[in-house]
């Protein structure tokens, strides 16, 4: 039962839509194998007849099998967080360009000499003015504290020239460096 009272159809998915809203997290979930999506799920999410039940990913409509004993345990000390709304358009734009939907990009670029308190939107934001931005990843240490530098993925290759022009602005209040990976 929700917590604004009524009961839930389990069956149907409406608790599943609850959890992080009316309802408490569960410790289980499962993952959608096309998009890479995760869903708060516990085994009697999945029903009482049989050994699960068919779910489809709200993301990219990919559907498949789900059995109660094949969830997924959240580790201790991460938790599961609604998915950016940047993500959800890649996928969507990937989808509709009939590519994968975890694809990333075909270019990625080194990014070097960041403040250690940019974060990935701050990155986002300077790549988007020169083309598509596939995925960001700061490096972190064991504390979760910036290294101070960062990968960067492009969808397009042709937005290779626009990107290097990014080497040596300022982001942050420091001078960035751009360029392709070592490996």
């Amino acid at each position: 039962e929700a917590s604004g009272g009524g009961d839930v159809d389990i069956a149907s998915g409406d608790r599943q839509k609850l959890y992080g809203q009316d309802l408490e997290l569960p410790e289980t979930y499962v993952m959608c194998g096309r998009c890479k999506t995760a869903y708060a799920m516990q085994p009697d999410d999945l029903g009482t007849r049989g050994k699960g039940r068919r779910i489809e990913c709200s993301v990219c409509h990919h559907s498949w099998y789900q059995a109660r004993d094949r969830l997924f345990t959240i580790n201790e000390a991460h938790e599961l967080v609604p998915a950016p709304s940047h993500h959800l358009e890649r996928i969507s734009s990937n989808l509709a360009a009939d590519r994968p939907a975890a694809y990333c990009g075909e270019l990625k670029f080194y990014v070097g000499n960041l403040d250690f308190y940019t974060s990935e939107e701050d990155l986002r934001d300077v790549f988007a003015e020169k083309g598509e931005v596939g995925d960001v990843n700061i490096i972190t240490d064991d504390d979760g504290r910036s290294r101070g530098f960062a990968f960067v993925s492009m969808m397009n290759k042709e937005d290779e020239a626009k990107v290097l022009e990014l080497d040596g602005q300022d982001v942050s209040g420091r001078s960035i460096v751009v360029r392709p990976p070592n490996n």
